[in-house]
């Protein structure tokens, strides 16, 4: 479900918050993209043609492209990819044609990925300026039915990590740099013989748990888990390490994270030439995604 948005079209900070609606059964979230900037690195990889350059007053043919994508097609990015990319068009893509990189693909992972086009719901909300004259945008998400997801999330989860298990004793045979020791392989097969709950969603608390022994949860959280969103906190347990995001009573639940540098107005140029329409007051924006999570809309 990742691909990468970053290579034109990048953002500054991004800010996702989050409600966890229990009796609607649905998770809420607004996700706010600050600082939206056409970059100018990569060089003709990043252009269309050996004419086509980005400059900072204006984006290139590619960026425009890729910006009209976004636009128009359902999808969302959480933190440079941090945890995932939603894109349906992707989806539906592998219920058509298997991934080649795929380690088990069967009625699970097809089941999770209806689900998600079934039960995800995507909406631009429009772009606004914020107090430095940034141009930015943000969208809103629902997850219905979000108890049945979780739980083919969980069980798919499951059977990924399962299905990598010769691979990680291979790794840790040849001694690979950050290779799981046997202890917590080990754990890994036992674990995976039963329903483990890899995502847990407790009113706006959400956990995410891997499985580990102690060496590893300190040797990970040292090196991998290094530049989290804030919002989130590491805890260690005897089998696994957790990842917590948000809190049971938090009204929503907030993340954060500073993304790429190099603000540009071309991004900003392009919107008002051509989108002027989706340039919203930021009262209006904020008020927008307000009555959103708070499901007054």
């Amino acid at each position: 479900m990742c691909l990468s948005f970053t290579g034109c079209i990048e953002f500054e900070n991004q800010e996702i918050a989050y409600h966890h609606d229990q009796e609607k059964d649905e998770i809420r979230m607004t996700l706010r993209y600050e600082g939206i900037f056409g970059n100018l690195k990569g060089g003709q990889n990043m252009q269309k043609n050996p004419d086509d350059r980005a400059t900072a007053e204006k984006l290139n043919l590619l960026q425009i492209e890729q910006l009209a994508s976004v636009l128009n097609e359902k999808q969302a990015f959480f933190f440079s990819n941090w945890i995932f990319e939603y894109k349906r068009a992707t989806l539906k893509q592998m219920l058509k044609k298997e991934p080649e990189s795929s380690l088990a693909f069967g009625k699970p992972e097809k089941d999770l990925i209806e689900a998600l086009l079934k039960n995800v719901k995507i909406e631009n909300a429009g772009f606004y300026k914020d107090q430095d004259g940034r141009l930015c945008g943000a969208q809103t998400l629902r997850l219905s039915n979000a108890s049945k997801v979780i739980s083919l999330a969980n069980r798919v989860l499951g059977r990924q990590l399962k299905a990598r298990i010769p691979e990680m004793r291979e790794e840790r045979n040849k001694k690979v740099p950050n290779s799981f020791t046997a202890e917590t392989i080990d754990l890994i097969e036992k674990k995976t013989q039963a329903d483990f709950s890899f995502i847990q969603v407790e009113g706006n608390l959400i956990t995410l748990a891997m499985i580990m022994t102690d060496p590893d949860q300190r040797k990970i959280s040292k090196s991998t888990l290094t530049d989290l969103p804030q919002g989130t906190r590491i805890e260690f347990q005897d089998e696994a390490l957790l990842v917590k995001i948000g809190g049971k009573q938090d009204e929503p639940g907030r993340l954060w994270k500073d993304c790429f540098e190099g603000y540009l107005p071309n991004a900003l140029n392009h919107i008002r030439e051509n989108h002027k329409k989706l340039l919203l007051k930021p009262k209006k924006a904020n008020q927008r995604l307000q009555n959103f999570l708070t499901g007054e809309e």
